[in-house]
C-alpha cells in the first residue's frame, strides 16, 4: 500500500527527472532507498558520464535509445548501500527489471502510473511485471 513516505520519494524522483534528464521526450527519475530513509541514491535517464549530450544524439530516437542509461540503472549504480526499494517516475522496462533483480536485495518497486507511456511500452512492461512477480519483488503503481 502506498503511503506518504512513498509519495515523497516519488515526488523526489519526479523532480530529479525534470531537473537532470536532458531527454527531449521522456524525463525519468529514480530514487533507490536502503534500510532507512537516510540511505538514498538518485538517478535519471541520460547518457553515460563522459559522453556528450549533443543534439544529434538526443534528437535521433534510435541513437538516443541505444546510448541512454535508464534512471533505475543510474540510481542503483550510485547506491553505496543495500537497496531495498526503488522509486521511479515510470513503470520499469524489462531490461531495468533484470538489473533491479540482479541487485538481489530489492524487495519493492514503486512507480508513477502513466497510462499513455504504459500503453506504448505494454509488451516490455508486462514482461517486467512477470519478472518481478516471479522473483517475489512487490511492484506498485500510483498516480502522483
Amino acid at each position: 500500500m502506498i503511503n506518504q513516505t512513498d509519495r515523497k520519494f516519488l515526488a523526489s524522483a519526479e523532480a530529479i527527472g525534470q531537473i537532470w534528464s536532458k531527454d527531449p521526450s521522456t524525463r525519468v527519475g529514480a530514487v533507490a532507498v536502503g534500510n532507512t530513509k537516510n540511505q538514498v541514491a538518485f538517478g535519471y535517464n541520460g547518457l553515460p558520464p563522459g559522453i556528450a549530450d549533443t543534439d544529434e544524439r538526443l534528437q535521433n530516437r534510435d541513437l538516443k535509445l541505444s546510448l541512454t542509461l535508464h534512471a533505475e540503472e543510474n540510481a542503483l549504480a550510485n547506491a553505496s548501500f543495500v537497496v531495498r526499494t526503488v522509486y521511479v517516475t515510470h513503470h520499469p522496462c524489462a531490461g531495468c527489471a533484470l538489473r533491479i533483480l540482479a541487485k538481489r536485495s530489492v524487495r519493492r518497486v514503486v512507480y508513477i502510473t502513466r497510462p499513455d507511456f504504459e500503453a506504448r511500452w505494454a509488451a516490455s512492461l508486462t514482461e517486467a511485471r512477470m519478472l518481478f512477480e516471479e522473483a517475489g519483488v512487490q511492484i506498485e503503481g500510483c498516480a502522483l
